[in-house]
């Protein structure tokens, strides 16, 4: 990241054809296909383990580590809750923030009952970091899309092949899909709370209006569309400032950033404008879940993050959608990142909770 003048006029049309884009609604997006799947890492050293606190009763935990180009190894543990008889598929779980602590717990149970295989993963620091300069978080989303690959050829045993990520791990599931070629097995994704690092250059410029989330194609109920700033926030810049590895004039919500920062930022998002993505999934089902700016309450006062716009900016992209695809809207959800505890637009007013596990239990099926 080498110094740059600011030339004013370049960064006028950048921004506008930005704001442009983000105004667009929930339409078809452009890539018609991918000319180039980033290259996945190996999984090593794998090894039974008792499992750590918080992981689901009666699972079986290994650890192991993953190595990736351009990025230092990791070390993950995952747990693995194999049902009576043969599973209706198998179902892996990546949590939010920097996927450190034990995920998916309040449906493993019904997915358990339902039949299903299921695995948490967890990782022992930020997946986020590639460790190495530059950092890049598009690189070191190798590891997810690593992890999941070996889960699909050495864990998964038949049925629907499915993950859930909440947060940044469905930043984690949408990186995956895009640039590392997961679309090629996985058969059901549900994105909770996101993804939340769609475009980071949007997320990083305060200078940028709000997104309408939903102004059409969502599932909305009798409700409509809602604004939604795309900018991260106090913990979510920091986050991003600790996972690009950038400080000072270059810190993420700068009011002097400069150009080459946004398009380093840009060329690391999921929705990098460059070829090497794609947004065509014939054969996986995608749903989406993010909370609206009416119903959220935080100790009083209607509070909303970044995760419904950056969603936004993601689910406009996809295109061809042959394998089902929604995406919707959840009130009175607990915090801004709560669909878990959600409900439903009127007329249905569904717990939000149930209606995430009983689409995945739907759509989690083969399809390859």
């Amino acid at each position: 990241m080498g110094n740059f003048k600011l030339n004013k006029l370049i960064l006028n049309v950048c921004l506008c054809i930005t704001v442009c884009v983000l105004a667009a609604p929930l339409v078809q997006g452009q890539a018609e296909a991918q000319s180039s799947v980033l290259p996945v890492g190996t999984v090593q050293n794998v090894q039974l383990i008792s499992c750590p606190s918080g992981f689901f009763r009666g699972t079986t935990c290994y650890t192991g580590v993953v190595s990736c180009p351009s990025t230092t190894n990791i070390q993950f543990t995952y747990g693995v809750f194999n049902p009576a008889g043969s599973p209706a598929g198998t179902i892996a779980f990546f949590s939010g923030g920097e996927g450190t602590t034990v995920p998916g717990n309040d449906s493993i149970s019904t997915y358990v009952a339902d039949g299903f295989q299921t695995v948490q993963v967890t990782w022992a620091s930020a997946w986020e970091q590639t460790g190495t300069n530059p950092a890049n978080i598009k690189t070191a989303a190798c590891r997810p899309a690593t992890l999941l690959q070996y889960i699909h050829q050495s864990v998964y045993t038949g049925g629907g092949m499915c993950a859930q990520g909440d947060s940044a791990g469905s930043a984690a599931l949408a990186y995956s899909l895009t640039e590392y070629g997961t679309g090629s097995f996985l058969d059901n994704v549900q994105l909770l709370n996101g993804p939340v690092v769609s475009d980071v250059s949007v997320g990083c410029n305060p200078r940028l209006p709000p997104v309408t989330v939903c102004s059409q194609g969502c599932q909305t109920g009798s409700e409509r569309g809602w604004p939604d700033p795309p900018q991260y926030v106090s913990l979510d810049r920091i986050y991003i400032d600790n996972w690009t590895n950038v400080s000072g004039p270059n810190a993420c919500g700068g009011l002097n950033t400069p150009p080459a920062q946004y398009s380093t930022w840009k060329a690391m998002s999921i929705v990098d404008g460059l070829s090497d993505s794609t947004f065509v999934y014939p054969q996986t089902a995608v749903s989406g879940w993010i909370c609206s700016n009416t119903s959220v309450n935080c100790h009083g006062v209607q509070c909303q993050n970044n995760t419904a716009a950056q969603g936004q900016i993601f689910y406009n992209q996809i295109i061809k959608p042959a394998a089902p695809f929604a995406v919707f809207r959840v009130d009175q959800c607990a915090g801004a990142e709560g669909v878990g505890l959600g409900f439903l637009p009127p007329p249905s007013h569904q717990p939000a909770s149930q209606a995430i596990t009983n689409n995945m239990v739907t759509n989690c099926r083969l399809r390859h």
